[in-house]
């Protein structure tokens, strides 16, 4: 009897042993990927006057054991990526499609990354510097791992590549609701229906600039930039509006705005900034040329920013909406 307990004693011995070592051995791969794989929508701050906007974008390592030594990642850019998500999203629409960054608006002191001993995350530091830079077009920065010093870059291709859509905001820009309308300048207003939109996007012009298209123009329309219009903020609480286009003979009558704020009710960390415009502006539209329609815009449009009190880093604090 004592054998047969000696036995089952041992046995016992033999399978907690087997289960502490399972505990110190890799139960996965170990493969090195993005920490943000595929389309990434980083918005930054924006800052002109050569200001520079610095990214980390991060690699992991995974795995269920320590990370035992340094582990150099190399980087390099992935331009066929970037053709083929263009051609999978617009087919024909060229106009539409991603732009590389040009280098002339980053930096990237090395495109080797380093993922340090006993961490399982290092970071590929991106310099932005986008004064300048023209939003009509949207830009992508396309980013693939090449090789690593140990290890193996993921298996699953999309893990190794990382698409960095760039996009600035400042104070002024985003997604605006629009309590205005358009009207045709040759008819009374009482013999015909306004054209409406319920809202109209801005993007940056510089830091107290921003611009949207014209009227009701469709925002991915292929003649779009012809009806692009600037607004800059001025520090009397006017709006100064401008095009580059003389064809439109763009014209403005009015342009004011307000800025309010107040902490959200419900969760008070959230600051809400109100930013309104009060605009009036002519303008024609030219797709047809030789039969111009002559428009002409009135009414406000509301932005609503919401803060992050709660979080420190400015350009992490501003939610966004789509």
């Amino acid at each position: 009897m004592k054998h047969l307990y000696y036995l089952i004693g041992l046995c016992l011995f033999i399978a907690v042993g087997a289960c502490n070592k399972e505990w110190e051995d890799e139960l996965f791969t170990k493969y090195v990927a993005f920490g943000k794989n595929g389309v990434v929508q980083v918005y930054v701050k924006y800052k002109e006057q050569g200001g520079h906007i610095p990214v980390k974008i991060p690699l992991v390592l995974s795995g269920s054991t320590e990370n035992n030594t340094d582990v150099q990642v190399t980087i390099a850019l992935d331009r066929d990526t970037l053709t083929n998500l263009n051609f999978d999203r617009f087919r024909l629409r060229e106009d539409l499609y991603f732009k590389e960054l040009p280098a002339d608006y980053y930096n990237i002191k090395s495109f080797t990354a380093t993922i340090p001993k006993g961490e399982s995350t290092g970071y590929l530091t991106l310099n932005l510097t986008l004064n300048g830079i023209d939003l009509v077009n949207k830009y992508i920065l396309p980013l693939q791992i090449v090789s690593t010093s140990v290890y193996s870059p993921s298996v699953l291709k999309h893990y190794k590549k990382s698409l960095i859509s760039i996009i600035p905001f400042n104070d002024f820009s985003g997604k605006y609701s629009v309590a205005g309308a358009v009207w045709d300048r040759t008819r009374s207003e009482n013999s015909q229906t306004a054209l409406t939109v319920p809202h109209r996007n801005t993007w940056v012009v510089n830091e107290k600039a921003v611009f949207f298209y014209a009227g009701v123009t469709e925002e991915e329309a292929v003649d779009r930039a012809s009806y692009k219009i600037s607004a800059t903020f001025n520090q009397d609480s006017t709006v100064t509006l401008a095009s580059d286009n003389p064809a439109i003979h763009f014209s403005q009558q009015k342009g004011t705005y307000t800025v309010s704020k107040r902490m959200d009710e419900v969760q008070p960390y959230l600051e809400k900034t109100y930013t309104t415009m009060y605009l009036e502006y002519e303008y024609d539209d030219i797709t047809n040329p030789a039969y111009p329609l002559k428009y002409r815009f009135a009414g406000s449009m509301v932005l609503e920013r919401v803060k992050n009190t709660q979080i420190p880093e400015e350009d992490q604090q501003v939610q966004i909406p789509d």
